[in-house]
Protein backbone atom coordinates (compact mmCIF):
# COMPACT_ATOMS: atom_id res chain seq x y z
CA UNK A 1 0.00 0.00 0.00
CA UNK A 2 1.29 3.42 -0.96
CA UNK A 3 1.94 5.81 2.73
CA UNK A 4 3.17 8.30 0.44
CA UNK A 5 2.19 11.54 1.44
CA UNK A 6 0.83 14.21 -0.68
CA UNK A 7 0.82 17.99 0.02
CA UNK A 8 -2.00 20.46 -1.35
CA UNK A 9 -2.30 24.34 0.18
CA UNK A 10 -5.54 25.56 0.56
CA UNK A 11 -6.83 29.24 0.60
CA UNK A 12 -9.79 30.67 2.07
CA UNK A 13 -10.97 34.03 1.22
CA UNK A 14 -11.79 35.05 4.75
CA UNK A 15 -8.97 34.64 7.75
CA UNK A 16 -11.00 31.79 9.96
CA UNK A 17 -10.81 32.52 13.57
CA UNK A 18 -9.64 29.80 15.63
CA UNK A 19 -13.24 28.15 16.53
CA UNK A 20 -13.56 28.17 12.76
CA UNK A 21 -10.43 26.73 12.06
CA UNK A 22 -10.83 23.93 14.67
CA UNK A 23 -14.07 22.93 13.43
CA UNK A 24 -12.90 22.93 9.66
CA UNK A 25 -10.11 20.80 11.52
CA UNK A 26 -12.34 18.25 13.20
CA UNK A 27 -14.16 17.55 9.99
CA UNK A 28 -11.28 17.34 7.42
CA UNK A 29 -10.01 14.93 10.02
CA UNK A 30 -12.60 12.61 9.18
CA UNK A 31 -11.61 11.97 6.38
CA UNK A 32 -9.36 9.06 5.66
CA UNK A 33 -6.12 9.28 4.25
CA UNK A 34 -5.33 13.00 6.07
CA UNK A 35 -2.37 13.19 7.72
CA UNK A 36 -1.71 17.08 8.87
CA UNK A 37 -3.77 19.59 8.53
CA UNK A 38 -2.44 23.22 9.75
CA UNK A 39 -2.49 26.54 8.57
CA UNK A 40 0.46 29.00 7.83
CA UNK A 41 2.06 30.88 11.12
CA UNK A 42 3.25 33.59 8.29
CA UNK A 43 -0.03 33.81 6.32
CA UNK A 44 -3.08 32.26 8.16
CA UNK A 45 -5.41 31.84 5.36
CA UNK A 46 -3.43 29.23 3.70
CA UNK A 47 -3.88 25.54 4.74
CA UNK A 48 -1.30 23.11 4.30
CA UNK A 49 -2.89 19.60 4.51
CA UNK A 50 -1.03 16.46 3.66
CA UNK A 51 -2.88 13.04 2.68
CA UNK A 52 -2.72 9.67 1.35
CA UNK A 53 -3.59 9.92 -2.77
CA UNK A 54 -4.35 6.16 -2.16
CA UNK A 55 -7.13 7.15 -0.05
CA UNK A 56 -8.44 10.71 -1.09
CA UNK A 57 -8.35 13.73 -2.79
CA UNK A 58 -7.41 17.08 -2.64
CA UNK A 59 -11.15 17.97 -4.60
CA UNK A 60 -12.63 15.76 -1.51
CA UNK A 61 -10.56 17.78 0.90
CA UNK A 62 -11.70 20.97 -0.71
CA UNK A 63 -15.46 19.77 -1.03
CA UNK A 64 -15.44 18.95 2.61
CA UNK A 65 -14.41 23.04 3.46
CA UNK A 66 -16.48 24.36 1.21
CA UNK A 67 -19.76 22.47 2.09
CA UNK A 68 -19.07 23.60 5.39
CA UNK A 69 -19.72 27.37 4.09
CA UNK A 70 -16.36 28.61 3.27
CA UNK A 71 -14.87 30.15 0.48
CA UNK A 72 -11.71 28.20 -0.31
CA UNK A 73 -9.50 27.32 -3.35
CA UNK A 74 -6.65 24.88 -4.02
CA UNK A 75 -3.24 26.21 -4.51
CA UNK A 76 -1.42 23.21 -4.98
CA UNK A 77 2.15 23.03 -4.28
Amino acid sequence: MDKKATDVMIYTQAKLDDEQFSEITRQVRTIDGVTRFERSQHKPQFILVAYQASKTRALAILDKITRMGFNASLVGI
